[in-house]
């Protein structure tokens, strides 16, 4: 379990905490990650659940938070509960207010594949991340950002892998924020296994960097 104020030696500082607060920690120089660790309600548990009944499915939507929430839940496969689309808007709200821009993008997908299964660090400034259902993504403590992720073999860094739990809110600087060349977030989607269910994640990027699908 990560510990407020955990940083690897020599590596990007990373902190985690069970107040949404800490998310305002990834503006740090030298943070790469700040997780929001939470257990979900029972209403937000219910719609991702029947959501995710539903895999395999990706929706796209770019506008201001209000309004692409608006956009997602109207093209949802099936209804889902009022708990679930609030705490949809709450995270789009944070992030937005995190960017400095009224807009952003967001994705939500049912993922019954591998993911993006390679370590990697995102061309992107700030992502924000929520696993609503399955296993979360993992990451590492380790510097050196999207050029070290392509020398790890075989899915074998030298640091086990931390993994985020389902529910965890995380925001992950890129290696497009300004100043962080080299130094973004390693991570990537859990390893498939047989018999899992499947994922259901949330993806907020900063508007306009992303084509829309």
């Amino acid at each position: 379990m990560l510990i407020e104020g955990f940083s690897p030696p020599d590596g990007p500082a990373n902190l985690a905490s069970p107040t949404p607060q800490v998310l305002s920690a990834i503006l740090r120089p030298s943070a790469n990650i700040a997780i929001w660790t939470r257990r979900l309600p029972r209403g937000v548990l219910r719609g991702a659940t029947g959501l995710a009944v539903r895999a395999p499915f990706s929706l796209t939507a770019e506008d201001a938070a209000d309004a692409v929430v608006d956009r997602i839940a109207a093209a949802l496969p099936t209804a889902t509960t009022a708990d679930f689309l609030l705490d949809l808007l709450r995270l789009a709200r944070i992030f937005t207010h995190l960017i400095g821009d009224p807009r952003l993008r967001m994705r939500l997908e049912v993922l019954d594949g591998p993911g993006c299964h390679r370590w990697h660090a995102d061309a992107v400034g700030l992502r924000l991340l929520c696993t609503y259902r399955g296993a979360g993504t993992e990451w590492l403590p380790l510097p050196g950002g999207a050029a070290a992720a392509r020398q790890l073999q075989d899915g074998a860094p030298s640091l086990p892998p931390q993994r985020l739990a389902t529910g965890d809110v995380a925001l992950l600087k890129g290696e497009g924020f300004p100043g962080n060349r080299g130094a973004g977030c390693i991570h990537r989607a859990p390893p498939l296994r047989p018999r899992a269910p499947a994922r259901l994640l949330l993806c907020l990027d900063e508007a306009g960097r992303i084509p829309l699908e």
